[in-house]
């Protein structure tokens, strides 16, 4: 017999990229899907931004604007009968205290999600890969080492293959586009890393990393994903009594 318990609906602000919402979208469903059954799928409550515009304020350093416009958003989907807010992106956690602040259900932070599910790796050394925000910024990249509770040290890639990874981000999987050199040089990279640096884990802050597949190249390393974490946080919540 199917479970028809009442779940709780999430509202989500996405469209940065719409190619990583889209990843959401699908994954809350089917894991709602998988703990519930039948033809059980995510209630949720869906705000989607330009990303364009959303970019113009990081590379203007108005922040605070950003901020302003997403914690709006955040309080019209409470309004609309939202029970919590998740921010699907990593990089815009830079502004996730307006959003909190702005509303009075919970806010489920992408942060705390990855920083669980890396520790969960058992590894002593992991490498954190994203924008540059995320991994040269305390708000996201202190935010995690404070999560790890010094279970684990948090490293980067060096600076220009760091810088490589920002450039694709934006250049190629924001529009979809997972070119086999951009996969081929990540992994390496990351393989140096374990070899030269004693690196055990990865930490994918970004949530169109997933797109790159990198567990087809890197087979033997655990690698934590915060896109799939912080999926896995709201379906949990969803369907949580």
């Amino acid at each position: 017999m199917n479970d028809i318990r009442p779940m709780r609906t999430l509202g989500l602000i996405g469209g940065m990229s719409w190619e990583s919402t889209a990843l959401y979208y699908s994954g809350l469903n089917r894991g709602v899907a998988e703990k519930m059954g039948g033809l059980h799928s995510a209630p949720l409550l869906l705000a989607s931004v330009d990303f364009q515009q959303i970019v113009d304020y990081q590379l203007s350093d108005q922040w605070a604007q950003a901020g302003r416009e997403l914690s709006d958003l955040a309080k019209r989907l409470e309004d609309a009968g939202a029970d919590a807010i998740a921010l699907a992106v990593n990089t815009m956690h830079k502004v996730a205290d307006p959003i909190r602040d702005a509303v009075s259900i919970p806010f489920l932070d992408i942060r705390d999600a990855l920083g669980d599910a890396v520790k969960s790796t058992g590894a002593k050394k992991a490498v954190l890969l994203g924008t540059n925000y995320v991994a040269r910024e305390d708000y996201y990249y202190g935010q995690i080492e404070t999560r790890l509770s010094g279970a684990m040290e948090l490293t980067l890639l060096p600076q220009d293959e760091q810088s490589f990874v920002h450039d694709i981000i934006y250049g190629e999987l924001s529009k979809g586009n997972v070119d086999q050199y951009t996969r081929q040089r990540i992994a390496k990279a990351i393989s140096k890393a374990v070899t030269e640096s004693g690196v055990g884990a990865v930490a994918l802050a970004c949530t169109e990393l997933p797109m790159l597949a990198l567990e087809e190249l890197l087979p033997d390393l655990p690698i934590a994903d915060s896109t799939t974490a912080h999926i896995e946080a709201c379906v949990d919540f969803i369907v949580r009594r």
